[in-house]
């Protein structure tokens, strides 16, 4: 795999040194400038995170930037559905004005969704941290993508349009966190996304907050600050207490153990190789999303272990139980990941048996509990331990702040609005509580709803000036967007209700029904114990057609009538409403 590094030609901006002062104000600030705020990916989601920042002049716009492109994860009543990606119609005839888009970490709710619409976009420059940008860049790679997103230092600025962006690190669970100071003509943004204070981080790099509080002095405008921790009291936890845990799960586990947390958190998943070591445990990395991060990773030295410490699936065999320690991927308990290959039995090389462990170091996203659950219970049938965050503390820290890390970063920025993001609708008003606690008006704190547009002046409050029609894209195998509300409507009636298929056979040449209609029922109702049902469906059927001399003359018309008429008498007779597909087989 090919990482770009800072020699390479970064496209279409300007990079300026923390030690260099920026080359003039962004523009002169008059009462014609202003700024819109627009979440593309929805307001009141914990994932799909996408923001957009346009600056106008006169009202006419000039410039766009884009903060991060993440995906959200497909609700239970989503059927085949594989992710949500951020509805980006409202950009597709605005292409010549976007500058840039800008990553602030390498989780998947922030960059998971570049792959599916940076076309759409007009391949937009890109850039994130470096380890941002390596994990873009894998997911841009499987999809054969020409571009990438460009990597950037902490101590580096972009000039894009009359947006400058610099960057400030914060530390989250995943290493290179950045929050985003955005000067525009009208004052400062700050985009304050994933973040908690930890003191004590696995990597030694701290939180930046002398360059928070240094913005701060200089004035805020308005603070998009992460929400999901509101609920919390105190501040949360250091990432050093899942090795204390993981130490002693280590200690008492006689057989192999397996290790599964976020694939993107690649600072875990150093300080659980570093315990392996300790213990003098060979180490094998199971799944695609686990080899790919630790590789890049290793590239760009965030890990460091020896290689000959790793073996590879096969060669496990050959290896005492005792001697294992497995990282495994499919922490959310992901259909076909590693781990739920290994707890079905259905991994070549890792059979489960009693004695061995199986350490959960990560909470269930929204909407995965039951994947989880359903893998945990899978896992017990083999007799294994299974140690996870509802049965033992200290095994998965948040990386999200509580409510003591939401109140430092407020307390140190000041600003005079603040829009609470990337959380539940609870979570923002859980914030809005915590912000007048400390002093702020309730009309300073922002939360717009679904599709509401807002515009920020000089002179004047923010308030809303449009609205953005949003709809939820579906990936759906290699088709995009391709399956909408009608589609999912149908696979929801068919999961629930089931499918009854009318085939009606004509003959070729002259349109005529040749022989009795045929009715097949899938995941309706039995045929064979059904067969009164099943003639008098027939015989409604048959009063459906309205032939005109024997021959089907308007096809479109007589299978309205079918699934009218028939799914009328389907419901009044069983209280079921199956999907009616009526078929013409031509002969």
């Amino acid at each position: 795999m090919k990482f770009y590094n800072h020699n390479q030609k970064k496209p279409n901006a300007i990079f300026q040194g923390s030690s260099q002062k920026p080359s003039g104000k962004p523009a002169c600030r008059t009462g014609r400038d202003s700024i819109r705020i627009i979440p593309l990916g929805g307001v009141g989601n914990v994932t799909k995170n996408m923001y957009v920042y346009e600056y106008r002049y006169d009202g006419k716009l000039q410039d766009i930037l884009i903060v991060d492109c993440g995906i959200g994860f497909p609700e239970p009543e989503m059927y085949g559905v594989d992710l949500v990606i951020p509805d980006v119609r409202y950009l597709e005839s605005k292409r010549d004005k976007i500058r840039g888009l800008i990553c602030t970490h390498g989780h998947d709710d922030h960059i998971g969704g570049i792959p599916h619409v940076y076309q759409k976009l007009g391949k937009i420059p890109m850039w994130g941290t470096r380890l941002t940008a390596a994990f873009a860049n894998i997911k841009l790679k499987e999809v054969h993508s020409k571009t990438f997103v460009a990597p950037v230092e902490f101590n580096q600025t972009l000039e894009l349009g009359k947006f400058r962006v610099s960057f400030i690190r914060l530390t989250h669970s995943v290493p290179d966190t950045a929050h985003l100071v955005i000067e525009t003509p009208i004052g400062v943004f700050y985009h304050g996304s994933d973040f908690k204070f930890d003191m004590t981080p696995l990597d030694g790099k701290v939180s930046e907050l002398s360059k928070i509080t240094a913005v701060g002095r200089r004035g805020v405008l308005c603070l998009l600050t992460d929400s999901l921790g509101s609920e919390r009291r105190g501040f949360t936890p250091s990432e050093q207490v899942v090795g204390e845990t993981l130490e002693k799960e280590l200690q008492t586990c006689p057989g192999k153990l397996l290790f599964t947390t976020q694939s993107s958190n690649i600072a875990r998943v150093q300080l659980a190789i570093e315990l392996a070591l300790k213990y003098h445990r060979k180490i094998a990395f199971l799944g695609r999303s686990i080899d790919q991060n630790v590789e890049a990773a290793l590239k760009l030295d965030y890990m460091r272990f020896p290689r000959e410490a790793v073996i590879r699936d096969r060669d496990l065999r050959k290896i005492p139980s005792e001697k294992q320690f497995l990282v495994v991927a499919g922490a959310q308990g992901q259909l076909g990941s590693a781990l739920y290959r290994i707890a079905h039995d259905d991994h070549s090389d890792i059979k489960l048996k009693e004695g061995d462990s199986v350490v959960f170091s990560a909470d269930p996203i929204p909407g995965h509990e039951n994947d989880v659950n359903n893998v945990i219970d899978q896992i017990y049938h083999h007799g294994v331990r299974v140690s996870y965050s509802d049965i033992m503390e200290d095994l998965h820290v948040s990386g999200h702040g509580s409510q003591g890390d939401l109140i430092l970063l407020l307390s140190a920025l000041g600003p005079k609005y603040v829009m609470p993001i990337g959380g539940t609708y609870k979570h923002m008003m859980q914030y809005r509580r915590l912000a007048q606690d400390i002093g702020y008006d309730k009309k300073q704190i922002l939360i717009p709803e679904e599709g509401e547009v807002l515009e920020f002046t000089r002179f004047n409050p923010p308030r809303v000036v449009d609205h953005v029609e949003l709809e939820n894209v579906f990936v759906d195998g290699l088709g995009v967007g391709d399956v909408g509300e009608a589609v999912l409507r149908d696979r929801q009636t068919i999961a629930t209700e089931g499918i009854v298929v009318v085939v009606v056979p004509i003959n070729k040449r002259n349109r005529q029904v040749t022989t009795d209609v045929e009715i097949i029922s899938r995941g309706f109702v039995y045929m064979r114990q059904s067969k009164d049902l099943v003639a008098r469906a027939k015989q409604v059927v048959r009063q459906s057609l309205r032939l005109k001399k024997g021959r089907i003359v308007d096809w479109q018309f007589i299978r309205r009538n079918i699934e009218e008429s028939l799914g009328k008498f389907l419901s009044k007779e069983t209280g079921r409403f199956p999907l009616v597909v009526p078929v013409i087989v031509e002969t």
